[in-house]
């Protein structure tokens, strides 16, 4: 199989590194690797003009950051017009493991055609993270991957993230390029909603990645990202399931306004409110109210 990469990066230049290194020195080589760079400011533009000596490498400078949502769309346009049978998508914190393409590779070549995309094992701190991998169960409840599947060669599901997963070419050309007007969030749970209509997703559990990730907690506030994580979840309810399920999620929302309010929280209240307007009139792309250092 011929396999290539897109990794989408912003302003985390060390982990980029450490990500292209394990890209390259993969036991099963990439064809391509596109590095997306969405209008880094730390010296990241500068550093990929250096990169001369890998010769598969493909990089996209855009001028403006257009969010994971925004990159991974133009990356996986640009490899349809190269001559790879899966493509990876990974963040630039996704350090895959040196037989990770080797591994999943392997379940690649029995070709069976119901399944359309690959995924391997997400670790953080050497903790398998389940919510990377999830069941989709009634009204886009969606439920965690849980140990006792990790337990076997591989396990299929429903909803994954962009961290870690082998999407067939030809699946792209039948379902599209991913939501570019999410920015962030929900943008691969929405593409998951699309691949399920026309195959399997599967999880090779001997295939793994560290997610050197960190989580943010300052004060219980929300972060500006929530906005498009509750703004982009009502647009999935729209498009996806019912009208119930919509009436459910937003009557949620409003209540978590209620309460902010009364807690004093006038900035996650407003955030919400915005989450939810925009979402209900289909405002989508990037909010320049909710974006890095704003508050």
């Amino acid at each position: 199989m011929k396999l290539g990469v897109v990794i989408v990066t912003y302003n985390r230049l060390n982990l980029l590194k450490e990500c292209i290194n394990a890209c390259v020195n993969q036991t099963k080589e990439f064809e391509k690797i596109y590095i997306i760079n969405n209008a880094s400011t730390d010296g990241t533009k500068e550093y990929l003009s250096t990169l001369n000596d890998i010769k598969n490498l493909r990089i996209i400078n855009l001028e403006e950051n257009k969010g994971g949502s925004g990159g991974f769309y133009e990356g996986l346009k640009k490899t349809q017009n190269e001559e790879l049978d899966y493509v990876l998508l990974i963040d630039d914190d996704a350090i895959i493991d040196k037989d990770f393409n080797k591994n999943i590779n392997a379940e690649m070549e029995k070709k069976e055609e119901n399944i359309v995309a690959y995924s391997g094992t997400v670790k953080t701190n050497n903790q398998i993270q389940y919510n990377h991998r999830s069941h989709l169960k009634k009204g886009f409840t969606v439920g965690s991957s849980k140990p006792e599947e990790y337990d076997k060669p591989f396990f299929d599901y429903e909803v994954s993230t962009f961290c870690g997963i082998f999407i067939k070419k030809g699946l792209i050309k039948e379902i599209g390029l991913p939501r570019k007007d999410f920015f962030i969030w929900y943008d691969d749970c929405e593409y998951s909603l699309r691949m399920i209509k026309i195959g399997k997703i599967r999880n090779i559990n001997s295939a793994f990645l560290n997610h050197k990730t960190t989580i943010n907690v300052k004060n219980n506030k929300l972060e500006w990202k929530n906005y498009y994580g509750y703004r982009n979840r009502i647009v999935i309810y729209k498009t996806y399931f019912s009208k119930y399920n919509l009436k459910k999620y937003c009557f949620y929302l409003r209540l978590k306004i209620f309460l902010a309010l009364f807690r004093g929280k006038k900035y996650d209240a407003q955030l919400i409110k915005d989450a939810l307007k925009d979402g209900i009139k289909d405002k989508m792309g990037k909010n320049e109210k909710y974006q890095p250092g704003k508050k």
